[in-house]
């Protein structure tokens, strides 16, 4: 059974460079991982809940 084909779309401008450089700085830093909206999202709740 065939798989379906989905357009790729592709990226210009600004969200274009923006994807290059953090692919940029992907590579260079393989093991590393990006929690800062996790770390947002945490932190809004905290403070909605006066914890903070």
């Amino acid at each position: 059974m065939a798989t379906a084909i989905r357009a790729i779309p592709t990226l210009y401008g600004e969200t274009a460079k923006s994807f290059e450089s953090e692919a940029k700085r992907t590579e260079q830093n393989p093991g590393t991982q990006d929690y800062r909206h996790e770390a947002k999202v945490v932190s809004d709740f905290l403070k909605t809940t006066n914890v903070l």
